[in-house]
């Protein structure tokens, strides 16, 4: 339950590509800064950690936003995206469960979920691959501003992975055009990259609640080819 990314990723990234996805993210920190987006470590304080074999990092603990205790659970509507004030985000009630929200924002802390993506990921007792050969990781962003660097750090990975890395979301277009819009404007292949939506059914944990929702899985394009 909350907003969710997934993706399924090889124990092992060999080390040029993973030196391509933090070349090129650590090109998207001052621009995301920019934008509002401040990022911090694991535990939402300090600065990211980025290396050459970890990109970590959370939202601002300590961001200086007001608070609202009302964003409880957010997750966005069909139409949200960029960055906003918490006193105009909410838009409704999100099936009784929380609020949808209409754009990024916090509820005075901008650190949420932690994201990770490891070189070579430590595999748990007994953690066995996917059918696909790939094991999965995911990330809850409650939808806070340093979702849109989440975003483009898995677009930056599955443009250098490809077919290596399944990124599928709880968010649509709208909540990975800023990402696409940033690497286009960067890294110049943002608009490479689209959605793909399917319906299915998610269960709330403890609870006897079910609803439908769309998953979506982010696809690559060709690559232009230019003469």
């Amino acid at each position: 339950m909350g907003y969710t990314h997934y993706w399924d990723r090889p124990q092992v990234i060999a080390q040029d590509s993973f030196a391509a996805i933090r070349a090129d993210f650590e090109r998207l920190v001052l621009p995301l800064s920019d934008l509002g987006v401040d990022l911090a470590d694991w535990d939402g304080k300090g600065m990211p950690t980025i290396t050459d074999d970890l990109i970590r990092f959370n939202g601002a603990s300590d961001c200086g936003h007001p608070e609202n205790q009302d964003l409880i659970i957010p997750y966005p509507t069909p139409e949200a995206q960029g960055v906003g004030p918490n006193s105009t985000a909410i838009e409704g009630d999100f099936y009784g469960w929380g609020v949808t929200v209409q754009h990024r924002c916090c509820n005075g802390h901008c650190s949420y979920g932690t994201f990770a993506l490891a070189r070579k990921k430590e595999l748990g007792s007994g953690e066995d691959p996917h059918e696909n050969g790939l094991y999965g990781e995911f990330v809850k962003t409650g939808f806070r501003p340093y979702d849109i660097a989440v975003t483009a750090a898995l677009l930056i990975a599955k443009r250098h992975l490809s077919d290596r890395l399944v990124v599928q979301s709880n968010g649509g277009e709208a909540q990975w055009s800023d990402a696409k819009r940033l690497c286009q404007m960067v890294l110049k292949y943002g608009d490479w990259f689209g959605i793909v939506e399917e319906e299915v059914e998610e269960r709330s944990p403890g609870l006897n609640a079910t609803r439908k929702v769309l998953l979506r899985t982010l696809i690559g394009f060709p690559e232009p080819r230019f003469t």
